[in-house]
């Protein structure tokens, strides 16, 4: 017999899900078509059917919080050097593909605003920092948080409810996870996805299924065959096109 605790889990989970049960998670944003990790990337995907915008966050010198997911600003933008050694204003006087950087705050304020979900792949900055500025702009119910298990812990008690989405070593694993932080989503591989064990652990406590799915293995194929191996939220660089299959139109 399930505990009240697991059952409760499952309610929200089952409440949250979409009619069709997937969710659209664009990577970075809409970064195939936008430069990643802009709002410009962040509103192509909205515009493409995303309901999760995936972000990276990591802190300047100055102690901002922006959106980047290397640990140097050099691939994306006309800059050079560590996100942790430039100032915000260094790094806002940078172009990235005709765009400037935009802080945590703005993205959240955005996607407020739009009506979407945020995922924070949470990089690097102060968990306190980050949780004070979900709360502040009202996003804790419409945001899903990715990072260590003891700092999604870290978040869980600052952020009462906030949804939290830790890896997994194995399908064996998932059940301590899940008891450790009651948590709504759990990010198994392609490998792990296949595993019906696995998809069946998450389920039992309660949880989600997520999965990443990038490079040749993102494809129609490819996200057709995770639909139907029990995916529930799809990380992927082709929203468009995960929008199209969840719709029936591709």
């Amino acid at each position: 017999m399930r505990s009240p605790s697991c059952l409760l889990l499952l309610a929200v989970a089952l409440q949250a899900l979409p009619p069709n049960g997937v969710w659209i998670v664009a990577h970075r944003g809409f970064k195939r078509v936008a430069p990643e990790n802009t709002i410009v990337a962040l509103e192509a995907a909205a515009a493409a059917g995303a309901d999760y915008m995936e972000i990276d966050v990591r802190r300047t010198s100055d102690g901002e919080l922006i959106l980047m997911h290397d640990r140097t600003v050099d691939r994306t933008t006309t800059g050079h050097g560590a996100v942790r050694d430039l100032t915000l204003a260094t790094i806002r006087g940078l172009d990235a593909g005709g765009q400037r950087i935009p802080t945590l705050r703005e993205a959240l304020l955005w996607a407020r605003a739009k009506g979407v979900r945020i995922d924070i792949d949470h990089k690097d900055g102060p968990v306190e920092e980050i949780a004070r500025l979900i709360r502040e702009t009202e996003m804790t119910d419409r945001v899903v948080i990715e990072g260590s298990l003891e700092n999604l812990k870290h978040f869980s008690r600052l952020l009462p409810g906030v949804d939290t989405m830790p890896k997994v070593e194995s399908a064996a694993g998932i059940p301590a996870v899940c008891a450790a932080l009651r948590t709504t989503v759990i990010r198994l591989s392609l490998a792990q996805l296949a595993q019906p064990q696995a998809v069946a652990a998450v389920h039992r406590c309660g949880a989600r299924v997520s999965v990443t799915i990038l490079g040749n293995q993102d494809s129609e194929e490819g996200i057709r065959r995770v639909i139907a191996q029990g995916a529930e939220l799809i990380e992927t660089d082709h929203p468009d096109l995960v929008a199209r299959i969840r719709q029936g139109s591709f």
